[in-house]
């Protein structure tokens, strides 16, 4: 009777063994590890928002797309952004639009110099064309105006990009292509 016994458990426990792995993983287990797997999670300061830029504007437009979770650290004042690659592409579409139409704007303002302004997909590269007669007396400078905004439009930009904030900006005559003002910007967010 022992051995019989014996036997069963024996071949219970084998069964057992052998059923749990057979087992395939459920679909809501695979498609939470890729979910996980493809989020994209981006940390931004809260000093970095200009002061007529408020905590309601910055979650209405991360609202708008789908995807994004953000919480901010009140004792960082750092915001951090999850999101998955769909809405992080949906995000960097949106914000390259608003650079584009601050870029417009530039352009059509008739009293400041600038012409044209050429630049690489993530607004890391930009030239910006000018029209001599219309460029300040003396020399361009990081304090002009016109190039500010250019910068703050390019910067708004990579605040959410995970490569983080750089930018190369140079502005030529378009009579000449003579430069008049070139510089780099690292900036280092912490």
């Amino acid at each position: 009777m022992k051995k019989i016994l014996a036997l069963f458990l024996v071949l219970s426990m084998t069964f057992v063994i052998f059923a749990g792995c057979n087992k395939t993983p459920s679909k809501e287990t695979e498609s939470t590890t890729k979910q996980i797997s493809s989020n994209v999670i981006i940390k931004i300061s809260g000093d970095t928002f200009a002061e007529d830029f408020s905590e309601i504007e910055f979650y209405e437009a991360l609202d708008s797309i789908e995807g994004i979770f953000h919480t901010k650290n009140t004792e960082t004042n750092e915001y951090t952004l999850q999101m998955t690659e769909d809405a992080y592409k949906k995000l960097k579409d949106v914000k390259s639009k608003e650079v584009l139409n601050g870029f417009d704007e530039i352009k059509k303002n008739s009293e400041n110099y600038v012409t044209e302004i050429e630049y690489n997909e993530d607004f890391r590269n930009i030239k910006v064309i000018a029209d001599r007669e219309k460029l300040p007396e003396g020399s361009i400078s990081i304090f002009d105006d016109t190039v500010l905004k250019i910068i703050s439009q390019a910067m708004a930009y990579q605040i959410y990009t995970v490569e983080g904030q750089k930018l190369k900006i140079i502005v030529i005559c378009s009579d000449n292509d003579e430069v008049v003002f070139q510089s780099d910007f690292p900036i280092v967010i912490e």
